[in-house]
């Protein structure tokens, strides 16, 4: 995932580790869904697909400074309910 944390966010915000730490939240689009490579998995979610998609990637006061990955979405739309799902209701986005 280290070349999609290099891509540049169509979208940023901020949302609130543990109610109280302020942390940064970014959507990234790509054009490939990287598969899990799990031979036990389904075709089209095992295997990587050549496709518009969007990658959520967030931070936390213990992670260090690393991207932690926050699943990946289709759409834009679906990518920012999918974060607010994940990281809690109150996710301020700023463009």
């Amino acid at each position: 995932m280290n070349d999609v944390d290099r891509l540049p966010a169509v979208k940023h915000g901020l949302w609130f580790y543990a109610g109280l730490t302020t942390c940064h939240v970014r959507i990234l689009r790509h054009h490939t869904l990287y598969g899990t490579g799990d031979a036990d998995d389904p075709p089209d979610i095992a295997s990587d697909r050549e496709v518009e998609c969007y990658y959520i990637r967030f931070d936390r006061p213990d992670a260090g400074h690393q991207w932690l990955d926050g699943g990946a979405a289709l759409s834009l739309r679906e990518a920012m309910f999918l974060a607010q799902q994940r990281l809690g209701p109150v996710v301020s986005w700023s463009d």
